[in-house]
């Protein structure tokens, strides 16, 4: 009995091991550089380097970890003829005064992920 219950356990195991691989894989994680503050959805994103998680797909929700929080926004992929030399963001003007992240262009990719639109005015480009 015990050994029955030792190759159930070792078998689940596995699976969860093969479905947290299969996710892995469907994204990916970087350090982006983001050369000013900036909103993403209501959280402010101060300038500096942070983890973020793109998902391998044309839209759906990336991930910045800030501290011990994760901020998340929706994106579109548009497709970009050369890879980008550097991480570059744009920043719209909101009109109380604060800045939001319009779009990040990942450095060593062909994409840059356009963030949910927030009506403001284009002030940076890096």
């Amino acid at each position: 009995m015990n050994r029955m219950s030792n190759k159930v356990f070792m078998g689940l195991v596995l699976v969860v091991a093969l479905a947290v691989a299969g996710i892995a894989q469907n994204s990916s994680e970087r350090k982006l550089e983001f050369y000013l503050d900036g909103k993403v959805g209501t959280e402010v994103v101060k300038k500096g380097a942070y983890k973020v998680v793109i998902p391998e797909s044309e839209q759906g929700a990336i991930e910045i970890k800030v501290g011990k929080k994760v901020v998340t926004a929706q994106f579109v992929k548009r497709t970009n003829q050369n890879e980008s030399d550097k991480d570059k963001m744009t920043y719209v003007e909101n009109a109380d005064g604060t800045r939001s992240v319009a779009s990040i262009t990942p450095r060593g990719r062909k994409y840059t992920l356009v963030l949910q639109e927030n009506g403001g005015n284009v002030v940076s480009s890096k």
